[in-house]
């Protein structure tokens, strides 16, 4: 926990889930914004959208559309809440385990990742796949979006990478048109285009 607390008073300021993005501001910027406004559907990431959440879903009218908090717990929803993370017993450890199980079974699956994220890094991301010892198919290469390289990919024997540049956490709040390629090119059972 020391070097955790340590950790981040290193980093600064910053947005975690987008590290060149700017940290959400006051609550009046907050107010000013949800007035009649809808920032999750703007064309550019907003660093306040966890926030707008948190207000939009604690809503009572929200939650009676959503049939949500129908035992009206006494705590307010939010987007990571420790309360679940706490005491979700059921959990796997490590998703590595399961990533073989479905390999073995057949499944094609992609992990994909957001190069500006520093919660779950790609540097992680690699670690984690490389641990699974999976034979390359094709190695690690630029995708590209308008001649523009959208982020890099590698295959291997049952699972594919995919990073989509200058996303963070959230690949499609961030980059919905390089999302929307990566979701095609694996619904379509082709690579990122090259």
């Amino acid at each position: 926990m020391n070097a955790l607390r340590a950790a981040q008073i290193e980093q600064g300021n910053i947005d975690p889930y987008s590290i060149f993005t700017q940290p959400c501001k006051d609550t009046s910027t907050l107010r000013h914004n949800m007035r009649g406004h809808y920032p999750w559907m703007s064309r550019a990431y907003d660093p306040c959208t966890e926030r707008y959440s948190k207000v939009y879903f604690n809503r009572l009218e929200v939650q009676k559309a959503l049939h949500a908090n129908v035992t009206a717990l006494s705590y307010p929803w939010q987007t990571c809440s420790d309360i679940v993370g706490n005491y979700w017993t059921d959990a796997p450890l490590s998703m590595l385990p399961l990533y073989k199980e479905l390999i073995a079974a057949g499944l094609r699956i992609w992990v994909y990742s957001g190069d500006t994220d520093a919660v779950v890094p790609v540097t992680a991301t690699r670690y984690s796949i490389d641990a699974l010892k999976l034979p390359t198919v094709i190695n690690w290469y630029p995708w590209y979006d308008n001649g523009k390289v959208g982020g890099w990919s590698q295959a291997y024997k049952g699972l594919t990478l995919v990073t989509v540049t200058g996303a963070g956490h959230e690949v499609p709040l961030h980059r919905p048109r390089q999302a929307f390629i990566l979701f095609r090119s694996f619904l379509e059972n082709t690579l990122m285009p090259s």
